[in-house]
């Protein structure tokens, strides 16, 4: 008979010593993170060190509250934000003339031409979340048609509702890359390099992204040494070849009809050519809306962009208004001071002011985030701090401002939004959904149909003075 006995005490010896060295490993994280906890927040090189606090949900000590927020007495406020009518959260306007939107509200005025609306933002827009709401009503009462502009391919491609698009042969690269060229990068923070025979199709989707919408005009935005040969084909049926010189400036070829859809081909790449994207829209009245969402964002890559590439794009695409939206990959749940991050905005305000001066600049705040404090769920101290320092980057900057975190609150904040039938936001208590942005985008649109009104009763009173 065979023995089993030395056979179990050396498995058992040997799951024994397994369980000890997992044990060991836990014990060591454990103790490693704690020790972590222990130092506080710093910058290197400019770049932020947060703190880590793996206690901070269970805690409930003082350590977490308002009273670590920045003093809102420091913040000037707009003239007019008193008389706000209930139920509206009015833009501020920081201009030295209280004049920050005018070249907008003029343009929306007159309506003879299209009056073009660059937003650009990070994950909370992302896949054309509020911006294809906003875009619909601005749509519904100035006119105009189509989705605005888009990449040749982007990470959103099958999650963005209001375009469906696909692309082979392209070598893409995106400004988060390890690879990328600074001095290529385009407006949305990509460019694309097309193989021969590379494809891409696009289409348009309403707001629902349940039907297929159409556009008056389809352009596309390049560079290129010359050689550059290209066929479109609207709508599977209407096919163009176009060959293109060589340029030290962008180019945009533009391919009008009633197009639902459209397929670029590249048949010959040409010298040193790269895409940008496609803008499919009305080339010439309503309202356009570019959607210009980077995951992960914060801002700061905007600064990057060469000038020579926001000086074509003003005279190509011409924006009357810059949105910016940024503050979730900046905020922490506890972090009192932005200096570091107010300077670079206020860098990045002065280098697009600067490449595209015939825009007017909106700066809108941070969204709310909540997190579980002293028990329950609420807006994160570290986010209203960033919200503050955002003001004031406007305030310094003299140009518009739109507090978010009060749009939010008319609804019951993040934690309305996430617990409203249907929810309105996701249980990370950070981004929202197309419920969301749709919520967000009417408050938006009221305040810039109120701030409207203001401005030309303003203006016509001083005329009367």
């Amino acid at each position: 008979m065979i023995n089993f006995i030395p056979l179990y005490f050396f498995i058992f010896e040997m799951i024994d010593n397994k369980i000890n060295k997992v044990l060991i490993f836990v014990s060591a994280v454990i103790l490693g993170t704690l020790l972590l906890s222990l130092l506080p927040a710093f910058n290197m090189s400019g770049f932020e060190i947060k703190k880590v606090d793996v206690l901070a949900d269970i805690r409930t000590n003082a350590a977490i509250d308002d009273t670590a927020v920045i003093d809102t007495a420091v913040y000037p406020t707009n003239q007019f934000v008193d008389s706000c009518t209930a139920g509206i959260i009015c833009i501020n306007d920081y201009s030295a003339e209280h004049d920050a939107l005018s070249r907008f509200y003029n343009a929306l005025d007159t309506g003879s031409r299209p009056v073009r609306i660059a937003y650009f933002g990070d994950s909370f827009i992302e896949g054309d979340l509020l911006t294809c709401s906003l875009r619909d009503l601005l749509k519904k009462k100035y006119g105009g048609n189509g989705v605005g502009f888009i990449p040749v391919n982007c990470i959103t491609a099958g999650f963005r509702s209001t375009a469906v698009t696909s692309a082979y042969g392209w070598n893409e690269h995106c400004v988060t890359d390890s690879i990328f060229s600074y001095s290529k990068q385009g407006i949305s923070g990509h460019y694309f390099i097309p193989n021969t025979n590379a494809t891409a199709t696009f289409s348009c989707r309403n707001v629902a992204g349940k039907e297929i919408d159409t556009c008056s005009s389809a352009s596309f935005y390049f560079i290129t040494d010359g050689n550059l040969k290209f066929t479109t084909v609207i709508n599977r049926k209407d096919s163009q070849q176009h060959t293109i010189s060589g340029s030290k400036d962008i180019q945009k070829i533009t391919v009008n009809g009633q197009i639902a859809h459209i397929k670029i081909t590249v048949n010959n790449p040409g010298i040193n050519t790269r895409f940008f994207g496609v803008a499919m829209d009305n080339d010439t009245t309503g309202i356009v809306v570019d959607n210009y969402s980077l995951r992960g964002a914060s801002g700061e890559s905007l600064k990057s962009i060469p000038e020579k590439t926001l000086k074509d794009f003003d005279k190509l695409r011409n924006y009357d208004l810059i949105i910016l939206q940024y503050g979730l990959n900046v905020a922490s749940k506890t972090q009192t001071k932005y200096d570091y991050y107010k300077k670079t905005m206020k860098n990045v305000i002065n280098h697009l002011r600067s490449n595209l001066p015939n825009s007017d600049f909106l700066l809108i705040s941070v969204g709310d985030r909540a997190a579980k404090i002293n028990g329950e769920m609420q807006t994160m101290p570290g986010v209203k701090n960033l919200l503050l320092a955002q003001q004031q980057i406007a305030s310094e900057c003299g140009i518009a401002f739109w507090n978010l975190i009060d749009a939010m609150a008319l609804d019951g904040g993040m934690k309305g939004y996430v617990k409203s039938k249907p929810p309105k936001a996701n249980l990370d208590y950070t981004h929202i959904n197309i419920r969301g942005g749709e919520q967000i985008a009417n408050h938006l649109f009221e305040a810039i149909e109120y701030g409207k009104e203001r401005y030309f009763e303003k203006k016509k009173y001083n005329k009367l003075k």
